[in-house]
């Protein structure tokens, strides 16, 4: 009976953990992507500046 009992602390334990690693990746995914993101706005809007300084000028 006991061993029921472990096998049931184990497999939520091991449910737990991978529900953890899923939710940890995507947390990953979604700050890589928001650092592309911000890079690629940040390269767009130096271009922009870039070429309204040399229309001004």
């Amino acid at each position: 009976m006991w061993w029921k009992v472990l096998l049931a602390i184990l497999v939520v334990w091991l449910a737990f953990g991978l529900i953890m690693a899923v939710v940890k990746g995507l947390l990953t995914v979604l700050v890589i992507g928001l650092v592309v993101i911000g890079i690629v706005a940040v390269i767009k809007w130096a271009a922009s500046d870039k070429s309204s300084t040399e229309i001004g000028s």
